[in-house]
């Protein structure tokens, strides 16, 4: 059984009740892109788009370079266009609303930039119209789905090793946010899963042997399996 599907049966995911939002690098992380695609599908998955979607959706329109990735199967499937075209229209960042006893959270691939201090506002803005190829390399689309140390100006590094090591000036991206609802975020695999006062990171590295994790939003649960 894939992780993903033993971590929706470990945290009893029920789609007619439930929403599964996931935080992007749903493919070419992994031997499995199509089969992990069409499960989100079928349980009516939703998310964020994250850097390895971005790749995809430019390697396939011919607008980037292919480089080494598990993309052949997803690429050749009959229904590989619908699933890519339902991975174009994920937006860049999400709020979503809590209820009664649980907070508010935003989701992310990678990080904020420090100088969103308006998030809401932000969304809009990057989320709002065409999802062609300039928006998928657009700054924000960039920043938002790939960033891990950053300057308070917005810079970004190329290091990619744990948030201790980010060479001054930059600093983990994290350490520069001052808002106050949660932010839920994946894409740094070699930090792995931590808990902060305000943020949580939910890659655990399962592509490189590490867990699988997810959080629960009505419980604030975090629930792991196996990779």
């Amino acid at each position: 059984m894939r992780p993903l599907e033993r971590l929706l049966r470990a945290v009893k995911f029920d789609p007619g009740r439930d929403e599964l939002w996931c935080l992007g690098d749903l493919i070419n992380r992994g031997p499995e892109s199509l089969a992990t695609l069409r499960l989100w599908r079928d349980v009516g998955g939703r998310g964020v788009i994250g850097n390895h979607e971005v790749y995809a959706l430019l390697a396939r329109g011919g607008s980037w370079p292919r480089k080494s990735d598990t993309l052949d199967a997803l690429f050749a499937a009959p229904d590989g266009e619908a699933l890519l075209a339902r991975l174009r229209a994920l937006p860049v960042l999400v709020y979503l609303s809590g209820g009664a006893g649980y907070s508010d959270a935003w989701c992310v691939h990678a990080g904020l930039h420090p100088g969103w201090l308006d998030l809401h506002a932000a969304a809009a803005a990057i989320n709002a119209g065409p999802h062609d190829d300039a928006w998928l390399r657009s700054e924000a689309v960039s920043f938002a789905t790939r960033v891990r140390c950053c300057t308070a100006a917005g810079e970004r590094s190329r290091y990619d090793e744990g948030p201790e090591g980010c060479p001054p000036p930059y600093r983990p991206w994290d350490a520069l946010y001052t808002g106050s609802t949660r932010v839920v975020h994946g894409h740094w695999a070699r930090r792995g899963f931590y808990r902060g006062s305000r943020t949580i990171g939910l890659d655990s590295g399962c592509v490189y042997g590490g867990p699988l994790t997810a959080w629960c939003q009505e419980e604030d649960r975090i629930v792991q399996v196996s990779g």
